[in-house]
């Protein structure tokens, strides 16, 4: 699985495509305005999930609202606690699925959602670049030539 977009959003609320960025340990990705720690410091979201939310085949309240900072080329399914090398950087899955409005039409009208059971939320654990086509792969216990 490879790093097919990298997104943050500024403080005035524009989004920004970026070729590469710094992950940041406890934080978030530098120079977004959510870097402010917790559970969700990092959004993962699947390519082909992006692309159906750009041909507007998936509709609800979040879509126009929602840009993740990671898109993946696989629709690999992660498990919570699982760790990750992205890039230089490890990440550990803090959540799965992201939370609905209950304004949202598919909840109203009791439609499933591909976008709150596609979304996947982690944590940095050791701050790294990160670039396009950068892999995503289960880490081993061993970043680089020493231990985290």
């Amino acid at each position: 699985m490879k790093v097919a977009r990298i997104n943050i959003r500024t403080t005035d609320g524009e989004t920004l495509g970026l070729k590469e960025a710094m992950l940041v340990k406890d934080k978030g990705i530098e120079g977004d305005k959510n870097a402010k720690g917790g559970e969700r410091q990092l959004s993962l979201l699947p390519l082909k999930v992006r692309e159906d939310i750009e041909k507007e085949e998936i509709t609800g309240l979040c879509i126009p609202r929602f840009t993740e900072n990671i898109t993946h080329t696989d629709d690999a399914r992660f498990k919570e606690g699982e760790r990750y090398t992205l890039g230089e950087a490890v990440i550990e899955i803090s959540g799965i699925r992201k939370k609905c409005f209950s304004q949202c039409e598919n909840i109203i009208k009791n439609k499933s959602c591909t976008l709150v059971k596609s979304v996947t939320y982690a944590k940095i654990i050791s701050t790294g670049i990160v670039g396009i086509n950068a892999e995503i792969q289960p880490f081993t216990g061993v970043k680089g030539k020493g231990k985290l």
